[in-house]
């Protein structure tokens, strides 16, 4: 089996988030901070409101807003997403100005990607050629398979980051009309295939004047994916 490079994965789903010490204002400028959201982003639906936490949806993603933090998920995770990093500044403008946030306490960005293979046993042989841990692909502790998901951590005072890879199915279900219910099933779909999950975060304190989304993301993510691609070609070989 050939050895894997970034190249060969695709963009599954980009998440950014902000923790910030509780900002109490959420409970007045919730409403206010949707109203201006409205001028930049399609159809916003609120899925739950409550005074502590709200979420709603939009034709460019998900977003949710908390007593302690923010975080918006992409409805597409394009390649360099810089359209991501644009709607993300928005949000968090906004955010940060009603809620007169001042310092994040972190910031997280997650990026997701995905090979697709046939089977679950092809998923879990790449996975297990790869040899991330220096281990060959044996069954252990008695199990009858291959590792099924492989993870790394690394951490200083300053930042951390986690690299996760996974053989695993995603179920995918639509609901259908009540006059489509008997073809149904042509509305799921089962997606197979090793997952990589690049999670990136901040430790210390930065302060909001000197972070922008806009900047930040697309240099991150450059980052990101030079250090994973470091990580699978070397584990391929």
């Amino acid at each position: 089996m050939c050895a894997l490079t970034i190249d060969d994965f695709s963009p599954s789903q980009a998440t950014c988030e902000l923790r910030y010490k509780n900002a109490y204002l959420v409970f007045d400028r919730t409403g206010q901070i949707i109203q201006d959201l409205r001028e930049s982003f399609t159809d916003i639906q609120p899925i739950i409101a409550t005074p502590q936490q709200t979420a709603f949806t939009a034709t460019e993603g998900h977003f949710q807003l908390e007593l302690g933090a923010c975080r918006f998920t992409g409805a597409q995770a394009d390649t360099k997403l810089e359209t991501f990093a644009k709607q993300c500044k928005t949000f968090f403008d906004a955010v940060t100005e009603h809620l007169q946030i001042t310092v994040f306490t972190r910031i997280g960005f997650r990026y997701v990607l995905r090979k697709e293979y046939k089977t679950e046993a092809e998923s879990r042989i790449a996975l297990g050629s790869m040899q991330l841990a220096n281990l060959k692909p044996d069954k252990r502790f008695n199990s009858s398979d291959s590792p099924t998901e492989v993870m790394f951590r690394w951490e200083d005072e300053q930042v951390g980051a986690t690299v996760r890879l996974k053989a695993d199915t995603t179920e995918i279900k639509v609901a259908a009309p009540v006059e489509l219910r008997e073809s149904a099933l042509k509305l799921e779909k089962k997606i197979i295939g090793l997952t990589l999950d690049i999670d990136y975060y901040t430790v210390a304190p930065v302060e909001r004047e000197q972070w922008d989304a806009q900047e930040w993301l697309p240099q991150k993510l450059r980052m990101m994916k030079k250090e994973a691609d470091s990580i699978v070609q070397n584990g391929g070989r």
